[in-house]
């Protein structure tokens, strides 16, 4: 068994691996691997001279409430080919990634389960719940009768990452939240068109807001990120389901906003701290777009 960081020639093998795994369909697998720097953030375990079991490790940031910055590393597409599971290959490929990011001076990794399971399987591996996120489950009418006493006119355009993440900065400023490249939040862009939705920028009434949606079908919405002051969120969930009509909508937001949803606040991602000296890992930190 070889673990080495992926060449050219394992392409094919980590687009085998990607859709046993996950069953994604082939657009959103070319999306990714035409789009991104996966030479050099994939990790590859080799039986043989195959690559059977990967993950992928995307930079981003930690900033903490002070605003002081950490760089960090999300762990992401961790999947082994169903011909070589239950033999302890994604926990070794796990703790290569500890190593090679701990060389590159990168402490901190951090992933997103997929389901309760997970949760307990990376706790074993050393990971802790360190993100949290609010979620709620609405209808269009639960939508319509949401209060908007006092809310003024809601605008909503389209977003260029660069816009996205200057509101989002701001938004977000004095919480503990993760950071992301403008490059990353141009894959989601890109990934959030191919289902008919998109990066969204919020105005309403002088006020600054964002929104990341995903059509997971003609009835589903997913907006996995919306951020907004509370006094404009009704209005600007109305506006954003007229754009994306739909008969569910599961809306997420972070842990400070967003009251007047209900839902739940609940873990969504897990931290590990890898290093020696200061840890964020007390942190209760908001993760928002993920690759989930």
């Amino acid at each position: 068994m070889e673990i080495r960081l992926v060449k050219k020639e394992d392409l094919n093998d980590l687009k085998e691996i990607w859709k046993l795994s996950f069953g994604d369909p082939d657009r959103f697998i070319d999306l990714y691997f035409q789009t991104r720097a996966w030479m050099t953030e994939t990790a590859v375990l080799l039986s043989g001279c195959k690559a059977v079991s990967m993950l992928t490790m995307i930079p981003v940031g930690l900033i903490e409430e002070s605003g002081r910055k950490c760089g960090a590393s999300m762990l992401y597409a961790i999947a082994t080919h169903p011909g070589f599971q239950k033999r302890g290959f994604a926990e070794r490929l796990i703790s290569f990634s500890h190593e090679y990011l701990r060389s590159k001076q990168v402490t901190v990794t951090l992933l997103v389960p997929a389901s309760e399971g997970l949760f307990r399987f990376y706790g074993k591996q050393g990971y802790q719940n360190g993100f949290f996120v609010r979620e709620a489950v609405l209808g269009r009418e639960d939508i319509e009768k949401l209060p908007e006493k006092d809310s003024p006119p809601c605008r909503i355009t389209a977003a260029e990452p660069a816009e996205y993440n200057r509101i989002r900065r701001k938004l977000l400023n004095g919480q503990a939240y993760v950071d992301y490249r403008d490059d990353e939040v141009l894959f989601q862009k890109r990934l959030a068109r191919m289902s008919d939705a998109d990066l969204f920028a919020i105005e309403a009434g002088g006020l600054e807001g964002c929104a990341y949606a995903e059509r997971t079908s003609q009835e589903e919405v997913i907006v996995k990120e919306l951020l907004i002051p509370d006094r404009c969120l009704a209005a600007a969930l109305l506006e954003l389901s007229g754009l994306l009509p739909g008969d569910r909508y599961i809306v997420r937001t972070a842990p400070g906003f967003g009251e007047i949803l209900g839902g739940e606040v609940r873990p969504f991602g897990m931290l590990r701290f890898n290093g020696t000296g200061g840890s964020p890992a007390d942190t209760a930190f908001y993760l928002g777009i993920a690759y989930d």
